[in-house]
């Protein structure tokens, strides 16, 4: 890229999506600004960002005068736009469909050249009709709409699964049946769901260990990547693997001059497990997901009577992790770190729940 400055706004960069692509871009070799948007620059993740080097400003999604001001002299736009918030689900209000259309149409004038969205397929599309799911088709067309624009010389879809943070957000537990935080009255961690269709793999990803990750690349290379909509998985596997994985045997302590090669990679495999009683228990019908008139939550039911119209398929078609690994490759190699590879199930659980042996 040589010695040219790109400035690269993130929308709603203390959120959990924008967050995650702004740590990473800031510690890009490239010569990258991160112009951070956020409603409240004295938050405690605006602070952090603004320590780490990125260009805090304060802009609304709905004030047309900040947004034209904050993407003025930008290159790049990373737009995520939450399409649950109360701003966007008042009825005769805007929509984030609205919203969206509204946002790429004052950066393209602003003249950025690459805007990457946080998108969905369209399940209407995919299921020729039989199970829409609103949000993710509204998403849909609002990158189809981008497309439109020759101001930008790449626009690109970044897809992601559901997320690894599900797994360690309270409420998502207790929608869930209480696993893997809330024993329920027998005493299991309880996963309960309907069922997701195919061979019941849930693709997923973690936000903070691979997607920030994998959008970074993207700016590395949009050309490669332009008119493209881009799956974000670290892992696809089944609620019924998940909850064994968590609950395996757990491990004594092994004399120090027993601790061979192999046993410390026993020892490894061991340290994921908590113990604790674990099952899935699916669900009849999708219908049986209780919403409680939580927006959320009747997404998540259309989403489940989505997959099981699609044979599984959460982004539509089969699951590409190798474009995913390679993202995350380019991007660490941007950042002068090692190659790894996008997070496990496994990994994930021993981070967040291991027990040291």
């Amino acid at each position: 890229m040589g010695s040219l400055q790109r400035v690269v706004v993130v929308y709603g960069a203390t959120g959990t999506q924008g967050r995650a692509v702004a740590l990473s871009l800031l510690k890009s070799r490239q010569n990258f600004t991160v112009r951070a948007l956020t409603r409240n620059p004295e938050s405690e993740n605006a602070q952090e960002l603004a320590k780490l080097g990125a260009e805090v400003v304060k802009a609304d999604g709905f004030n047309d005068d900040s947004m034209k001001a904050a993407l003025t002299g930008a290159w790049g736009f990373w737009l995520n736009t939450h399409h649950h918030d109360p701003s966007v689900t008042t009825p005769g209000g805007p929509t984030d469909e609205d919203l969206g259309r509204r946002l790429v149409t004052i950066a393209a004038q602003a003249g950025v050249k690459v805007f990457i969205y946080s998108t969905c397929e369209s399940p209407d599309k995919f299921t020729n009709g039989k199970a829409p799911v609103p949000g993710m088709d509204a998403k849909h067309r609002v990158e189809l709409f981008a497309r439109e624009f020759k101001e930008f010389d790449s626009v690109i879809g970044a897809f992601p699964g559901w997320y690894f943070e599900n797994l360690i957000t309270p409420i998502y537990a207790q929608s869930f049946g209480g696993f893997p935080l809330y024993p329920d009255a027998e005493g299991f961690l309880t996963f309960t769901s309907p069922l997701v269709g195919g061979e019941g793999k849930v693709q997923t990803v973690s936000i903070a260990d691979d997607f920030g990750e994998m959008v970074h690349g993207m700016f590395l290379n949009p050309e490669k990547w332009k008119n493209q909509t881009i799956q974000c998985l670290s892992e696809a596997f089944t609620y019924e693997d998940m909850v064994k994985t968590f609950t395996e045997g757990k491990l004594c302590n092994i004399p120090s001059i027993c601790l061979t090669f192999e046993t410390l990679q026993n020892m490894l495999i061991i340290y994921i497990v908590t113990g604790k009683k674990a099952r899935y228990v699916p669900m009849a019908s999708y219908m049986d997901f209780p919403t409680h008139d939580n927006t959320v939550l009747i997404e998540l039911r259309d989403v489940f009577r989505y997959t099981q119209h699609n044979n599984g398929q959460f982004f539509g078609n089969a699951d590409n992790v190798i474009t995913c690994q390679h993202l995350k490759d380019e991007a660490r190699r941007d950042k002068g770190l090692p190659q790894e590879p996008v997070i496990s199930m496994r990994d994930y659980l021993i981070n967040h729940y291991g027990n040291k042996v």
